[in-house]
């Protein structure tokens, strides 16, 4: 999945099903999501595609090191291909958007292709090197405001003040996410002689302590119940997958660390679904009592 891209869209429509568990509390393994979740949901989910894989398109034909990683390497080797299914995508995306979505994510969607354009081209139009220091930080930003923002303007149920809020864990969250993948590629790469880059700066100390900032604020916000326990269990179980990951980098050689930059998705996707599935079997179980 990391190669196709197809794990960032799973990451984005998981997380976003967490928020809707979160504030349905009607929501069990019997009930049946409503036209409009779906809508958003798989607009959502091509959407992220098309930006992550337009994103390594462009990043494959670059020279350096980030060619050297394999997802890199299997868009230039299949850039046709990966072309005319992009393309593909981006009209289905462009149909399903226009019938479906109503006009609040229609206009939040145009906002954020905005940023995202701003995005790609401050990173791959410079091509600065400090461009690529800051990518992790801004791709987790850009991710929570978009499955943030695809949530609340869908539902209309969070107020302006807990929406940024919880966007700002999820931002967290993700930005530890990928800079733990650029953090184990880049072991691999300065092994094989390359160079560095984005993220091979970030010590795993700093990792720690970031993961530890954001489990104090999912329970801060369980505290102060700006945080509902679904998103605050799914945050907290997400950090310890992570950090095991971070653990486990360090004990192994340079040659087996690459290997976890694929685990880091699944710690998004794994623990949600289960405190989600765990939330739904209470609730089936309330409802059929």
């Amino acid at each position: 999945m990391n190669v196709t891209s197809l794990d960032a869209p799973i990451v984005a429509v998981v997380w976003f099903v967490v928020l809707t568990c979160e504030n349905d509390h009607s929501a069990n393994i019997f009930s049946v999501a409503n036209r409009k979740d779906i809508a958003t949901g798989l607009v959502l989910a091509m959407t992220v595609w098309l930006i992550y894989c337009g994103d390594r398109l462009l990043d494959s034909f670059r020279s350096g090191a980030a060619v050297r990683t394999a997802r890199h390497r299997f868009s230039r080797r299949n850039w046709r291909l990966l072309l005319l299914v992009w393309t593909t995508v981006f009209g289905i995306d462009a149909v399903v958007a226009t019938i479906y979505l109503p006009s609040a994510v229609q206009l939040f969607g145009v906002v954020l292709a905005l940023a995202v354009g701003l995005y790609l081209l401050w990173v791959h139009a410079f091509r600065r090197r400090s461009a690529m220091q800051w990518k992790e930080p801004i791709v987790g930003i850009l991710f929570a405001a978009g499955v943030v923002g695809a949530y609340a303007t869908n539902a209309g149920m969070m107020n302006g003040g807990r929406g940024v809020s919880v966007g700002v864990l999820l931002a967290g969250l993700f930005t530890l996410n990928c800079w733990i993948v650029s953090r184990s590629e880049s072991v691999w790469l300065l092994r094989v002689g390359g160079e560095s880059v984005s993220a091979g700066h970030i010590h795993d100390r700093f990792l720690y302590v970031w993961t530890i900032g954001l489990v104090a604020l999912s329970v801060w916000g369980l505290a102060t119940e700006w945080l509902a326990w679904t998103l605050g269990a799914a945050v907290v179980a997400s950090c310890i997958a992570l950090s095991g990951l971070v653990y486990r980098m360090q004990c192994v050689t340079s040659g087996k660390a690459s290997r976890f930059a694929l685990l880091a998705d699944p710690a998004l996707i794994v623990p949600p679904m289960l405190v989600v599935g765990t939330q739904l079997l209470y609730r089936s179980w309330m409802h059929v009592r």
